[in-house]
């Protein structure tokens, strides 16, 4: 045994080529020592000097383990007498020594009785995964570097403590066990563990889980003290010095916890629900589900790796519907590799049902509803209702005024209620939003486990009464940040539907931050309108799609705003309310037209309109009136649009609707310039920035800008168009509209992009502009401008906006004859055809005319005779000048 370890240790040291000095300055030992412990009998290391002989070696996995085991055994034989891998003989470290710390190496004593170390801690699980990080940080909380000069005492050291947190299911016993056989050779004196049931109906008594581990360290049952107190104090003292670990699962809180901690050198883990943030030195870790990846790895070792990576897709749908829970992934793991004739989607098949989904997940005596019933068994009346309520809601989130506002109460009691919800894991708190107010979600396990809580305890009636409140509450709120965004109103909210900020902080985050409090409740906003048109309540659904009909609009989610008003269109015509379904009709319509699909869009104004009618509602159907006009001018029934347009302008004023009227009046000055009328569009788009103006209103004097920037540059005044366009531009991107601001930086770019005519004002840059290479300079800006105007337009989505830039940017290019000018047009050509929009299509045509004349290619004359029919069709004017180019006969009108 002497033999061995010393030979051991020449042979690393000599593989490193280190001399027993070098070896000694490593481990901050003498290199008296090193040559004492190679000799034959070696002299036997004490336990910490072993560590650092280890660390300063290098060694680790089996290398280190048959190290460390070889002077370990050796260390006890030569102080006992005992056999290689025993502890002290009989009667070693007595009471006395342990209790005033005399005698020789108290600080590494092994355990008592010659006993082998305690290896309590349950089998490892072969199939862990991930938890790296996590890991890392319990290394060095429960194995750190020894401090100060070597082979010094350590007792009286604060203990080391750690303490892993998290809901049910997510694994924390699991990384416990593991992190205590990976460190198991730290803590060559023991590893104990004990079951504390926090969570159960039975929790552990203190005091009992003390007499188990005292019983294990050797202490007769005669001997047991009676008291928590005394016990603690036994426990103390027979653990003080030693190297050991201490794991606590599934602690209920601190009182639990406190008189089990050692005051010597033992390390501890503890698994909770709560951080146990109040425990003094300790060391919190919070666990999150697995992510995406970790998980799919998991559900291959549980599963079969190759099965599971056959279906990749399949595979993290499957992770995901547990949501990335590992106890939840393990359980469809075992289902998979119980039943080899499933495939994995099989199983996603199976789990895609809500109402089936806990059932699912569950396996043999493995299932994730006990764990959450558990939780939910421990709260009070009000925060399990609570928890009812708010899980009914596919919300990805929500602050924390909500529980309030379904119970019905102050915001005082529903914070409270909050907390205890966090306290039980079955919510979690995620940090501030974008608005700077706190959120929580539930884990879509736990939201299905509230679900079916709601479902078994609260009836359709209470629910749906609940439901109202808390929609009320929401409505409220966007209302007071509806009023101060600016943006294009769309007049579809119904006032006659009352509600009252019951939350005054919340009241003033939503005034003071509107577009910020829209981002973070948009998901929120969109979950409690469908539930209210799912539940009955068809004006609150009607008024929340209303509402925030003007910020989707100003930010661009349209997906939202069709979805929000189809489904509050349906509730209204379910119930009957026909002026509420023509608002919904309208909202839809000019969403539609955002969307490129303009034959439906007309469609549903059409029924806005006759709906509106129907009922009396003038304003709304001169609203109607405007947006059909619109439509119609964008393809290219100019007559139709002209006539509806100028209707609504009169009806608009009439309502007292003036924002609207201005906006009627720049759709159409675009109908005029379209009709060959460049210089009365320009007067009728003045008279609409004359109106925003008068009225502060920033988003529709930018809206009217932009109009007139289109109707400058169409009466051939370049510059004029450019000073108009970045004004919009600006305004734009101070109301936080980046659709406006794209659409701006187009118009700016094809204003930039034309030359100038003799003498026309060029602003106070004109110096600077007009000079050898302005044009040049010019041109840069221009595909500058229209780059930027793509680049939101793809991310936005916006094809018909890209589509119109791809347009901009072809026809410079065609003029300049660069050669990737065909292939862009071809690409915004397509898109016309598509979308059916004869105007755009005949100006893409006339565009690759122009590219194809600089390339002599002979297809230019078909290009421009398809233009030509097009707009002949339309009664456009630009059908004339290409009769001239051709030496066509004029066409009639």
């Amino acid at each position: 045994m002497a033999d061995a370890f010393g030979i051991l240790l020449r042979r690393h040291r000599r593989r490193l080529r280190l001399t027993q000095e070098a070896l000694a300055e490593r481990a901050g030992m003498s290199s008296r020592s090193i040559a004492e412990m190679e000799r034959s009998p070696a002299r036997g290391p004490r336990p910490r000097s072993l560590e650092r002989l280890a660390a300063a070696l290098g060694l680790t996995g089996a290398e280190r383990d048959e190290f460390v085991g070889a002077g370990r055994a050796l260390f006890w034989a030569s102080r006992t007498g005992g056999t290689p891998g025993g502890g002290p003989a009989h009667g070693e470290g007595t009471h006395h020594e342990s209790a005033h710390g005399e005698g020789p190496h108290q600080e590494d004593r092994g355990p008592r009785g010659g006993r082998p170390p305690v290896r309590q801690l349950p089998p490892d699980l072969p199939d862990f995964v991930s938890r790296g990080d996590e890991l890392a940080l319990l290394r060095s909380v429960l194995d750190p570097p020894a401090p100060g000069p070597p082979d010094v005492a350590t007792a009286g050291r604060a203990p080391r403590l750690a303490v892993l947190s998290g809901p049910p299911g997510v694994g924390k016993t699991a990384l416990a066990v593991h992190a205590g056989h990976l460190l198991g050779s730290r803590f060559p004196d023991g590893q104990l563990y004990a079951a504390l049931r926090g969570t159960g109906a039975d929790p552990a008594d203190p005091a009992e889980v003390l007499a188990q581990l005292l019983r294990v360290l050797g202490v007769a049952g005669a001997a047991l003290p009676a008291g928590l107190d005394a016990r603690g104090g036994l426990f103390r003292e027979r653990v003080a010095g030693r190297r050991m670990l201490l794991v606590l699962d599934d602690a209920g809180g601190y009182r639990q916890v406190e008189p089990l901690l050692p005051a010597e050198d033992v390390a501890v883990l503890v698994t909770s629900r709560l951080p146990l943030t109040g425990l003094p030195g300790v060391t919190s870790i919070d666990l999150e589900p697995l992510p995406g990846p970790a998980a799919v790895e998991l559900l291959c070792r549980v599963a079969g790796g190759a099965r599971v990576r056959g279906e990749p897709a399949a595979a993290a749908e499957l992770v995901a519907a547990c949501g990335g829970l590992p106890l939840a992934v393990r359980i469809v793991g075992a289902r998979l590799a119980a039943r080899p004739h499933w495939t994995v989607e099989t199983l996603n098949l199976r789990l895609a049902d809500e109402r089936r989904r806990l059932d699912e997940l569950s396996h043999g005596d493995l299932a994730v509803r006990p764990g959450l019933h558990l939780a939910h068994q421990g709260l009070t009346p009000v925060a399990a209702r609570a928890f009812a309520l708010l899980g009914e809601l596919d919300m990805p989130s929500f602050p924390e005024w909500t529980a309030a506002a379904f119970l019905g109460a102050e915001p005082g009691p529903g914070a409270a209620v909050v907390e205890e919800l966090l306290d039980a894991r079955l919510l979690e708190s995620i940090g501030p939003d974008q608005a700077g107010q706190p959120r929580y979600r539930f884990h879509e396990v736990t939201r299905l486990y509230a679900r079916e809580r709601r479902q078994a305890e609260i009836g359709a009636a209470d629910w749906a009464e609940a439901l109202a409140r808390a929609a009320r509450g929401w409505l409220a709120l966007a209302r007071r940040a509806q009023e101060r965004l600016h943006c294009l109103r769309l007049h579809l909210d119904d006032a006659a539907v009352a509600v009252e900020v019951t939350d005054p902080r919340a009241g003033e985050l939503a005034a003071a931050r509107p577009v910020e409090w829209f981002e973070a409740e948009r998901g929120a906003l969109a979950a409690i309108g469908a539930a209210c048109a799912e539940a009955g309540l068809a004006a609150l659904a009607r008024c929340l799609a209303g509402c925030c009909a003007d910020f989707h609009g100003l930010r661009g989610y349209y997906d939202d705003w069709r979805r929000a008003t189809r489904t509050a269109r349906a509730a209204c015509r379910r119930s009957g309310d026909r002026a509420g379904e023509a608002a919904m009709l309208r909202g839809l319509g000019t969403c539609l037209g955002e969307l490129d699909d303009l034959d439906e869009a007309v469609a549903a104004l059409d029924e806005a309109l006759r709906l509106s009618d129907e009922v009396g509602d003038r304003a709304g159907a001169a609203l109607v009136s405007k947006e059909i006009g619109f439509m119609l001018g964008l393809t290219g029934r100019l007559d139709q649009a002209e006539a509806e347009l100028r209707g609504a302008i009169d009806r608009l004023g009439q309502a007292g609707l003036p924002l609207a009227k201005a906006v009627a009046l720049t759709s159409l000055g675009f109908v005029l310039r379209q009709r060959g009328d460049t210089a009365t569009a320009v007067r009728v788009v003045r008279s609409a920035l004359d109106i925003a103006r008068s009225c502060g209103d920033l988003f529709t004097e930018a809206y009217v800008l932009r109009g007139l920037a289109g109707a400058l540059l169409a009466r051939g005044r370049a510059g004029e168009s450019e000073r108009a366009a970045r004004r919009a531009a600006t305004l734009f991107d101070r109301v936080g509209d980046p659709i406006g601001t794209a659409q701006s930086l187009r118009t700016l770019g094809e204003a930039l992009a034309l030359p100038r005519e003799p003498g026309e004002a060029e602003g106070p840059e004109r110096s600077e502009r007009t000079g050898e290479g302005a044009g040049a300079r010019r041109l840069a800006e221009a595909e500058k401008a229209l780059a930027e105007a793509a680049a939101i337009f793809r991310e936005r989505g916006h094809s018909w906006g890209l589509a119109l830039t791809e347009l901009s940017l072809g026809e410079i290019e065609a003029r300049h004859g660069q050669p990737e000018a065909a292939a862009r047009l071809r690409r915004s050509l397509r898109h016309w055809v598509r979308e059916q929009v004869p105007a755009l299509r005949a100006r893409t045509l006339v565009a690759l005319a122009v590219a194809a004349g600089h390339d002599g290619d002979p297809a230019a004359r078909d290009l421009l005779t398809e233009a030509y029919e097009l707009y002949a069709a339309l009664g456009s004017p630009a059908a004339r000048d290409l009769a001239a180019r051709l030496g066509l006969p004029a066409p009639p009108g």
